[in-house]
C-alpha cells in the first residue's frame, strides 16, 4: 500500500517526502551506512526500476533527518512543527522513547505525549509509521524498559498508523554481531569510555533496521549482509 502510495505521489506531484524523527538511532550521524541511507537508497533503485526512469525517484525522494541524539518525547513535540510539519511531508516515520526512561520522564507522561505526537501527525501526514526502540544488548536495561515499552505498545493498533515493535524483532536476531562498537562513554545510561556500546549498532545492525522498515513498510525485499558486504567491498552500486 505505502508502495503505491509513494509511486502515485512521485508521479502526480513530481515529489514524495519522508521525514525521520527520533532520538540518535534515527540521527545515525555515528555510522555510515545507516539505516536511513540504506531506505533512500534502496527506494531510488527500486522505483528507477518500477518507472523505467531515474530521474523521477532520484530528484524527487527527499528524505529529512529530525533524528536528534538524547531527544525525549517531550523534544519531539516541540519540534513537530519546524522540523516535520513545515517540510509538508507525505510520510513520517517515528522510532523512539528509550530517551524518556534515561532521562527519567515518567512513562504515563511518554504515553500521552506520544499520542499527542500522533495525533498531530495523522491529522496533517498521510502516511505514519511508528517505531519502538531497538532490544539492546544489555538484559537489565532491557528490562527497565519494559515499562516504557508496554506503555507505548497499549496505543496501538491505531488507525491509519503502521506499527512496527522493533524491540521484538530485533530480540530475534544475533545481537553480538550488532553491537560491537567502544563507546566514548555515557554518563546518562552509566558506559564507561571504551566499555562496549550496547545501545548503538554498527553498520550491519543499521542494515537489519532497514530490512525491517523496508519489508513492512514497503514491502521490498533487502539482504542485509549482502549490502554491507558490496558497500565495505567499495561497490558504488552495493547490490542487496
Amino acid at each position: 500500500m505505502y508502495l503505491e502510495q509513494l509511486i502515485n505521489t512521485l508521479k502526480n506531484k513530481g515529489a514524495y517526502k519522508i521525514v525521520f524523527l527520533g532520538d540518535s538511532i534515527t540521527s545515525a550521524e555515528w555510522v555510515h551506512p545507516n539505516w536511513r541511507d540504506a531506505v533512500e537508497y534502496v527506494l531510488k533503485i527500486e522505483l528507477s526500476e518500477k518507472l523505467n526512469d531515474w530521474n523521477l525517484p532520484s530528484w524527487g525522494i527527499r528524505c529529512i533527518n529530525s533524528g536528534f541524539d538524547g531527544a525525549t518525547t517531550r523534544d519531539w513535540l516541540s519540534k513537530i512543527k519546524t522540523d516535520v510539519l513545515d517540510y509538508k511531508p507525505d510520510m513520517v516515520i517515528v522510532m523512539g522513547t528509550i530517551n524518556d526512561m534515561n532521562l527519567k520522564i515518567p512513562s504515563d507522561e511518554t504515553k500521552n505525549n506520544i499520542e499527542q505526537l500522533l495525533n498531530a501527525l495523522t491529522s496533517n501526514v498521510t502516511s505514519v509509521i511508528y517505531s519502538t526502540d531497538l532490544v539492546t544488548n544489555n538484559n537489565d536495561y532491557n528490562q527497565k524498559y519494559q515499562e516504557y515499552l508496554s506503555k507505548v505498545t497499549s496505543l496501538f493498533p491505531r488507525n491509519n498508523i503502521l506499527f512496527i515493535n522493533m524491540y521484538e524483532e530485533f530480540k530475534k536476531l544475533d545481537l553480538n554481531k550488532f553491537f560491537t562498537f567502544e563507546s566514548i562513554g555515557n554518563d546518562v545510561v552509566g558506559i564507561k569510555q571504551g566499555d562496549l556500546d550496547f545501545i548503538h549498532p554498527n553498520q550491519l545492525g543499521n542494515a537489519y533496521i532497514a530490512k525491517i522498515i523496508l519489508d513492512k513498510v514497503f514491502n521490498i525485499k533487502f539482504d542485509p549482509e549482502k549490502y554491507i558486504q558490496e558497500n565495505n567491498e567499495g561497490k558504488m552500486f552495493p547490490n542487496y
